[in-house]
């Protein structure tokens, strides 16, 4: 009986501990099954993410397509749309305040595409600040300087210089105008020794690109400069004493002619401008006396093209300019007029520009000779013989890595320095009937650093070394100047 019980005792034990360990595995079946369902949930989460992570970066591509797409079409719409001869691109605005939107055409496209500098421009090629209204486009610039001269008699001090407005619209298709407005040293009024003009203003037919009509208060192509002439595209503050005295910068003349291009090769361009207009220079006023002179060229003399009866001999200008290829191009122009009333003595004016470029390195330069008739009543007023000048200037741009990581803010991917020198010569007195004696010859030479925060906005430090003969007498009056010019 006492064996019975033990044995009934230890089966039952061992049917515990069978039942035990079934149950514990019946739970351990059970975690891993749970595990199992868990892995594969997260399985189908991180499935479902990465579906989603692609399906943002397929939505990204998508939206920057179509952003490429609606700036393609602004831009082809910017190119129906300005008072250009045709092709108009869309610049974009610049951060922290810069304007909101400046339309290039097609002559400031090529500028931009090809990285050309503003020399190789035109009236067309300026940057314009925004459209009005369906057709009108308004910008304009400004400048302004100070300027400390050892001449006690120079100009000294402050002086807001320009201020330019203008107005370009397309009037249809085929019809455009242009023009720019000057208050310049602050406008009359308040004492201010200034003036207020029509700089210029012309009315455009377009026929196609090799000929084309124009007439209107037009910017005289005697020269390149006179065509380029803007402030902020100079890296100098004064103008070439050649396109101050001899061409005297704004020149402008009421008239009318063609002007248009053609493209001998592949590579090469020609470009044309010929007009016929009033005659803008008078080399006698009122009372007979000289307006041509050794102290001022034929700039005192600019200013005969108004609608009267004092001269009725027309003026001719024309101007022709060759790119062999991208980069170099050369101008050749002339004007003759008359210029006393009775039209018995001419003045024929020619000029010679060109202008190179190769990376950062630029290498402008003018000349020009003025041919005048005297006969002996201009003579006896005091008009000389033969007046020329000419320029050569050199530009490096540059823009240390240094300042661009100290200061990236001020010194950003669109600004730039330009180291600068030009020299020139200018004869204003002509020469004696020996053709020998040189009566006042002006040599300058100026060196001159800038910094541009953008293309359109400049800062400029020149030094004028001033080397002038005068009756054989040296004349010293260097001169400091500072000044800075925009667009707007």
């Amino acid at each position: 009986m006492r064996y019975a019980s033990l044995l009934a005792i230890g089966f039952l034990f061992v049917f515990v501990f069978i039942a035990d360990s079934f149950a514990q595995s019946s739970e351990t079946e059970a975690l891993k099954g749970k595990v199992e369902m868990l892995e594969n949930e997260l399985k189908e989460i991180k499935d479902l993410l990465k579906l989603q992570i692609q399906k943002d970066a397929q939505k990204e591509k998508e939206i920057a397509s179509l952003k490429e797409e609606v700036q393609k079409k602004e831009i082809k719409v910017a190119v129906e749309e300005t008072p250009a001869q045709t092709t108009t691109a869309k610049r974009s605005a610049d951060t922290e305040g810069e304007r909101e939107s400046t339309y290039l055409t097609k002559p400031g496209a090529e500028l931009a595409e090809h990285k050309l500098a503003p020399q190789f421009g035109g009236i067309y090629s300026k940057p314009f600040l925004r459209r009005f209204g369906r057709n009108t486009y308004l910008g304009g610039y400004m400048d302004f300087q100070y300027r400390a001269s050892e001449d006690s008699k120079g100009n000294q001090g402050f002086d807001q210089t320009r201020f330019i407005p203008f107005i370009y619209s397309d009037i249809s298709d085929r019809v455009k105008l242009a023009s720019e407005i000057e208050f310049e040293h602050g406008g009359y009024g308040g004492g201010r020794n200034g003036e207020v003009i029509l700089e210029f203003g012309t009315i455009d037919f377009l026929i196609n690109d090799w000929i084309n009509w124009r007439g209107g208060f037009v910017l005289t192509p005697l020269g390149k400069y006179n065509l380029v002439h803007d402030s902020p595209l100079q890296d100098f503050t004064d103008r070439p004493l050649v396109d101050q005295l001899i061409i005297p910068t704004t020149l402008t003349d009421a008239g009318m002619g063609f002007f248009g291009s053609c493209y001998p090769t592949e590579l090469s361009k020609l470009d044309y401008e010929i007009y016929v207009t009033n005659g803008a220079f008078r080399g006698l006023d009122a009372n007979g006396t000289a307006r041509f002179g050794e102290v001022n060229g034929l700039r005192s003399s600019k200013g005969g093209y108004q609608f009267d009866n004092y001269n009725k001999s027309p003026g001719f200008v024309g101007r022709v300019q060759f790119s062999p290829f991208i980069g170099l191009e050369f101008g050749g122009s002339a004007y003759t007029c008359r210029y006393d009333e009775e039209n018995e003595n001419q003045l024929t004016l020619s000029a010679f520009d060109f202008a190179y470029q190769k990376g950062a390195f630029e290498l402008v330069g003018e000349g020009g000779y003025a041919f005048i008739e005297t006969n002996k009543m201009a003579k006896d007023a005091g008009i000389t013989d033969d007046m020329w000048g000419y320029y050569v200037e050199a530009r490096y741009h540059f823009m240390p890595s240094i300042l661009k990581s100290w200061s990236p803010r001020i010194f950003t991917d669109n600004s730039t320095f330009t180291g600068a020198l030009r020299w020139e010569q200018v004869q204003t007195a002509g020469r004696d009937d020996n053709f020998e004696s040189v009566h006042w010859l002006r040599n300058r030479i100026t060196p001159c650093l800038n910094y541009r925060y953008t293309e359109d906005t400049v800062f400029k430090l020149d030094y004028q070394i001033n080397m002038e003969e005068k009756d054989m007498a040296d004349i010293a009056n260097n001169a400091f100047l500072f000044s800075v010019a925009t667009y707007f």
